[in-house]
């Protein structure tokens, strides 16, 4: 082989070792290819899983929540004032039923306790709020809930 080698001339050293070269970049341009590929591939695999993961867990996650949710009354809101330790915070509460409506008012030491306190009435009852007030009044904050 080497004197095979050796009884070339030097141009086609030359063509042979370009030649050489040429086959192991195009081998080395096939494998990167195929690797990137690969990595596309994996990558729109992983976002459909993410997706499909997601979609998932939202309706389970709506399933877990309506089923928790009860209908809005003057127990429940007590239940969830003592389950939150805001007794001492929320006080003056009101609660009326008309025919369209029903209508909350509370008052509360500071504005972080009405905002908690209406968030948990609102995503543990069935009804839709149709209107959230919040006033400061000396140093209390009244919070009216309209559900219809």
């Amino acid at each position: 082989m080497s004197n095979f080698f050796q009884n070339l001339q030097e141009r086609e050293k030359k063509l042979l070792f370009l030649s050489l070269f040429l086959l192991i970049l195009l081998s080395l341009f096939f494998v990167i290819k195929n690797m990137h590929e690969n990595y596309s591939r994996s990558s729109l695999n992983l976002i459909k899983a993410k997706s499909d993961y997601e979609y998932v867990f939202n309706k389970v996650d709506n399933f877990q929540k309506s089923i928790n949710r009860k209908n809005l009354n003057r127990d429940s809101i007590n239940t969830i004032i003592i389950n939150n330790n805001l007794k001492n915070s929320i006080t003056d509460i009101e609660y009326k039923i008309t025919d369209t409506s029903i209508l909350i008012n509370f008052s509360s030491s500071n504005i972080n306790d009405a905002a908690s306190m209406t968030e948990k009435i609102i995503n543990n009852h069935f009804n839709q709020v149709s209107s959230i007030k919040y006033q400061n009044l000396n140093s209390k904050v009244k919070t009216e809930l309209k559900f219809n």
